[in-house]
């Protein structure tokens, strides 16, 4: 089930490949440069926290007495440094602090970090864009794309994507979660042997315990194998992912020094669960845009509501196709299955979060790289088909790139990320669920 491997030279006989690793390079210096420029605002906040548990602060970053004083801490320790521009820039910046991350993930920025702002935000932008180009080649190369394509896919990503730019502005923790995501499909392409499985598991386990907000994700995957009626599988699935759940609870729990620390959490986020400003101010939540009156209990179900939907598609598409077809194996079939649930979670998350920035949107790589991947049965696609597998991630695509086709309309900016978003996640729902209900076939 492992994709065909070639010696590296192989790939540069082609004059095409070639010159889009040239391109995709060129434009990987050019984010790059990008990213070095920011200031960081949303990794400043998750630095001040984990610097100030490092440190002992004898504040509770939860508190919400802390917000305020560590901001004005930090601020001072800013303006008291000779030559600190971005430091000083995002300090005054920020009056207050939304420490709004899970220990688990603080854990991680303290990991990272030395204290030294300038360089740990540097160390941090080249980690996270380093992730999102290993995860868009990595997952290519598991789903068999020529090298050319999954450059060609790349290349646009670099050069003209929002969210990415977005991400990098700000210094988010997608490139992070993307990463985990990229990890867990390269584990799961190994799925035969327990010990993988178990431990791409343990990923999604802590992947949702760094960010929850991929929730979705590890619903999907462990209901994938409960439709498949796969339950030695599914005990794996679900022993990985409570071990890495609670793995990342114990540690983030005792480098905090706090046994309280994930209650805390879950206290502060409560704030937030109703959603934040509308597109003026940056959210481009798409449920609070139908119904701003939607509640935690709202997006809740609404989440659960896709997630059981999606499983009864795939249940609905594998009673339509055989075990195997022409030759491939059930092992390969299970991971494009996989591969489709996990894009789909994230694509849930972004339907049914009353929270979503712009540079959550890195999460439709995962279902566009999913859905174009190549078609290798002997028949012409037909027209729905090329529809659903071509037409709409091409589609979603182009609308989440700055390009000119933005010029053509004379909308708000603000209104045109709001409508080019949301029509981006519908039509890779929709491709999702087309796929999940027409049946998986191992098309490597």
């Amino acid at each position: 089930m492992k994709p065909l491997t070639k010696a590296p030279g192989n790939y540069f006989k082609d004059p095409l490949t070639l010159i889009l690793a040239t391109l995709a390079t060129l434009s990987l210096l050019g984010a790059w440069l990008y990213a070095k420029d920011s200031a960081g605002i949303d990794y400043y906040v998750t630095w001040v926290a984990s610097d100030a548990v490092k440190n002992d602060t004898p504040h509770n970053i939860y508190a919400p007495s802390s917000r305020y004083k560590l901001a004005v801490e930090y601020r001072n320790r800013a303006d008291a440094l000779q030559d600190a521009p971005k430091q000083k820039q995002v300090a005054a910046y920020l009056r207050e602090l939304q420490m709004t991350a899970t220990p688990f993930l603080y854990w991680v920025t303290g990991l990272l970090a030395s204290g030294d702002y300038a360089k740990d935000l540097l160390r941090w932008q080249f980690i996270s864009l380093f992730l999102v180009v290993a995860f868009i080649l990595s997952s290519c190369r598991l789903l068999n794309y020529p090298a050319a394509t999954g450059l060609a896919i790349l290349l646009p990503v670099l050069v003209w994507f929002t969210p990415l730019y977005s991400s990098l502005n700000v210094a988010n923790v997608n490139g992070f979660q993307l990463g985990l995501l990229g990890l867990a499909l390269w584990l799961l392409n190994r799925q035969a042997q327990a010990p993988f499985l178990f431990a791409a598991s343990l990923v999604i386990g802590l992947l949702v315990m760094f960010k929850p907000n991929l929730a979705p994700v590890a619903l999907l995957f462990g209901g994938g194998w409960a439709v498949r009626g796969q339950y030695r599988q599914l005990g794996i699935a679900l022993g990985g992912m409570a071990a890495g759940a609670v793995t990342a609870a114990l540690v983030s729990s005792i480098w905090l020094g706090n046994r309280s620390a994930w209650l805390d959490w879950l206290a502060y986020i409560r704030e937030f669960v109703d959603g934040g400003p509308g597109e003026t101010g940056g959210n481009y939540a798409i449920i609070t845009q139908i119904s701003s009156g939607v509640g935690p209990v709202g997006q809740l179900a609404a989440a659960l509501g896709l997630c059981v939907l999606s499983l009864v598609l795939l249940w609905w598409g594998r009673s339509r196709v055989a075990e195997t077809v022409s030759g491939e194996t059930g092992d390969g079939r299970v991971f494009i299955e996989n591969t489709l649930l996990i894009a789909t979670g994230c694509i849930i998350m972004l339907l049914t979060s009353a929270l979503v920035w712009l540079h959550y949107y890195l999460f439709t790589i995962p279902m566009i790289i999913a859905t174009l991947r190549p078609w290798r049965q002997s028949a012409p696609m037909k027209f729905i088909p090329i529809l659903v597998l071509r037409v709409l991630p091409v589609i979603a695509l182009v609308l989440l790139m700055d390009t000119a086709l933005r010029g053509l309309f004379s909308a708000d900016d603000r209104i045109y990320r709001a409508i080019t978003t949301t029509t981006a996640a519908l039509a890779l729902f929709a491709a999702a669920g087309w796929q999940l209900a027409h049946g998986v076939r191992d098309e490597r």
